[in-house]
This record gives structure tokens, C-alpha cells and sequence, in this order.
């Protein structure tokens, strides 16, 4: 089992990496370098915290995309070319497939991250750019995860890129809307309308991992406090984690294939 399991990593591992995405990565970390030089020159104060914050959420944000893209891509074109017809006619379980996703989602995600520590170190202190580098290694597993959720439940791949990237905005800008309603909440308290979405948004915040989940801006402008926030991090990855893969495999053992 164990070796059937490595292998089907290792074949989709090499069809993951490739030329393109190397490029796409070198592209990302360039232009995140450049602009990072532009802040630095226009802010007046703080200068490379606030530039490094910039290329800090510059990178983040592009390697989710690039990540979700990426893993919703080779699950999708499982779909359409038929190769589950063919992986399941082999002797491996829908659990060794699953297993050799997410063994692949870690191993890629470590590779994107990798560049990040030499990168911050080039401005910030060796503890804070080791934070910056575990806790985005640490976001893109949480956001790999939900990939391979949407894409092996809705198995086309604008529909999943589109509801996983915009899954993750929303748990990002879920502590300002939060503020919004609460602020709102004097004004439109009588209104039907706005007691629904309110109470709808609630149900959804109660779902979504909270901002601690993620890297955190604030503390590129604080002197310590990173052990505790990777730590309320990695709980929160590994609670999400273990949910979303039960539901995965739930999912996927229920989808039925013309296995020959």
C-alpha cells in the first residue's frame, strides 16, 4: 500500500512541477522583490517593515492563487480525461488517491515557500522571517485543503479555482465585515433584510476558519509573539484539516466510475 501510494505521489508530483510554474514562482518572488524596493523608497517611516509587509501579502496572495489553481487543475483533468477509470483499476484505494493529493499539496506547497525565508531575511531578522515563511507554508495547506475539497466535489476547474479563492477572501475580510454589521446593527435593526443577512453571515463565520489561521501582518511591526501564533495556527490547519479530509473521502467514495 505504502509503495503504490508513493508512486502515484511521485507521478503527480512531476506532472505538477514543470518548467511554467518554476517560472511563474521566479516571476511571483521578482516582482514582489522590485515592488518591495518601490514601498520602501515612498514610505517615510518604518520603511522596510512596511515594504516587507507589502511583498509579505504580495506573495501570499499570488501562491494561493497559483496553488489552488495548480492542485485544482490536475484533480480536474483527472476528471475529464478519465484517468480515475484507469488509477482505480489498478490495486489502490480512493483513500491511497486522496492521501497521494494531500502528500503532493504538502510537498508543493513547501517548494513555494521555500524562497520566502532567504527573501525576508534580506530585511528582516532571521525569527521573524522563519514566522513569516511557516505560517504562508501553513496558509497554503489550509487553502490546498479547500481546494481539493471543491474539486473533487464540483470536479470542473473554473467553478472550484473561483469557489476556493473566493472562500478564502471571505475568511480573510470576515473580521471587517463583522465590524460592518456591528456597527449597522443600530440603523438596520427593524429591518428583515439586514437581521437575515446578518444571522446568514454568522452561520458562515462560525464555518470558516478565523483570522488567526493565517500569517499575520501585525506581528512584522511586533518584537515577539510568534511561537503562540503559530501554534493557534497549526490547531486550527490540523482541526480544518482532519474535517476536510473526512469530507473528501466521504465524498469521493460516493462518486461511482466505469472502472474496466
Amino acid at each position: 500500500m505504502i509503495k503504490q501510494t508513493i508512486a502515484l505521489f511521485r507521478y503527480q508530483l512531476l506532472g505538477l512541477i514543470n518548467g511554467k510554474i518554476l517560472l511563474f514562482l521566479l516571476a511571483i518572488y521578482t516582482t514582489a522583490f522590485l515592488g518591495s524596493r518601490f514601498m520602501a523608497e515612498l514610505a517615510i517611516i518604518n520603511s522596510e517593515t512596511i515594504a516587507s509587509a507589502a511583498m509579505a501579502d504580495f506573495i501570499r496572495y499570488s501562491l494561493v492563487l497559483m496553488l489552488i489553481v495548480s492542485l485544482s487543475h490536475q484533480v480536474a483533468q483527472d476528471y475529464e480525461l478519465n484517468q480515475f477509470d484507469r488509477i482505480l483499476a489498478m490495486p489502490l484505494s480512493r483513500f491511497q488517491y486522496v492521501l497521494a493529493q494531500v502528500m503532493v499539496m504538502l510537498v508543493f506547497s513547501l517548494i513555494l515557500t521555500l524562497p520566502i525565508l532567504p527573501l525576508f531575511m534580506l530585511f528582516q531578522d532571521g525569527p521573524l522571517s522563519l514566522y513569516w515563511t511557516i505560517a504562508v507554508f501553513l496558509e497554503l495547506v489550509l487553502a490546498g485543503l479547500f481546494a481539493m475539497l471543491a474539486v473533487i466535489s464540483l470536479e470542473k476547474l473554473p467553478i472550484s479555482v473561483i469557489f476556493t479563492f473566493c472562500l478564502y477572501l471571505l475568511a480573510k475580510a470576515a473580521p471587517l465585515i463583522n465590524v460592518i454589521f456591528k456597527q449597522s446593527g443600530a440603523f438596520y435593526e427593524e429591518e428583515k433584510g439586514f437581521v437575515l443577512a446578518d444571522w446568514l453571515f454568522s452561520v458562515i463565520d462560525f464555518v470558516l476558519p478565523d483570522v488567526s489561521a493565517f500569517a499575520q501582518n501585525d506581528l512584522l511591526f511586533a518584537v515577539n509573539g510568534f511561537v503562540p501564533a503559530l501554534l493557534n495556527q497549526l490547531s486550527t490547519v490540523v482541526v480544518y484539516g482532519l474535517f476536510i479530509l473526512f469530507v473528501v473521502l466521504l465524498d469521493f467514495y460516493r462518486k461511482e466510475f466505469n472502472q474496466t
